[in-house]
């Protein structure tokens, strides 16, 4: 795959339960259970990307169903019996996206909200809009290079060389960004709730 695949997806209603027992069941058993423990509003998030990413495979390179998924050191998921397909996730108030690629990439998607007073003066921003294109430039870099939180904020700035990142126009009030190794064509695929329900019912 010689470009980026990227799937956004606007949360714009609660999961029904049908929609939710479809989408928990498709997740292989050391995620289901992983976001299990997490808050309502979260699992609805992280089902839905995973929900994204389910259907890109499918679309993509035909498959049905995840292929194990294991956890690198820094925290960032991958298919180890699949090198080739590269992914990454991102998800927050109402939204969600997946970016699919054939090498490393790393994606990350903020809903746009008034940063705190203290936050624009430690990064030396006067407007919110300067600090989120900041954070997801940031964030999406951190991805790709499959580092945690800790990285941002302690930002290295060596980890910009060799990433090109840019920002996203995704969906309306979103800040995105996306990094790859190098410029590379990306598309866009906006889906729904009702799409990735129905492709986690194929088996």
């Amino acid at each position: 795959m010689s470009q980026v695949e990227v799937y956004a997806l606007r949360i714009r209603r609660d999961l029904s339960s049908s929609e939710r027992s479809a989408l928990l069941e498709i997740l292989p058993y050391n995620r289901r259970q992983r976001l299990l423990r997490t808050r309502e509003d979260k699992q609805i998030q992280a089902l839905c990307a995973y929900g994204a990413l389910h259907l890109a495979l499918h679309q993509q390179y035909d498959f049905f169903g995840f292929p194990p998924i294991a956890i690198a050191e820094g925290g960032k998921p991958y298919f180890p019996d699949y090198p080739h397909i590269q992914f990454n996730l991102s998800h927050t108030d109402g939204a969600v996206v997946c970016a699919l690629s054939s090498a490393p990439v790393g994606i990350d998607l903020e809903r746009s909200r008034p940063p705190a007073d203290t936050v624009l003066h430690y990064y030396h921003f006067t407007e919110g809009r300067d600090f989120w294109e900041m954070w997801v430039h940031r964030e999406a870099i951190a991805k790709y290079h499959g580092r945690g939180f800790a990285a941002l904020a302690h930002w290295d700035a060596a980890l910009e060389c060799d990433v090109a990142c840019r920002p996203l126009e995704l969906l309306d009030g979103y800040y995105a960004a996306l990094a790859t190794a190098f410029p590379c064509p990306c598309v866009i695929h906006s889906v729904e709730i009702e799409e990735i329900a129905q492709a986690a019912t194929r088996r």
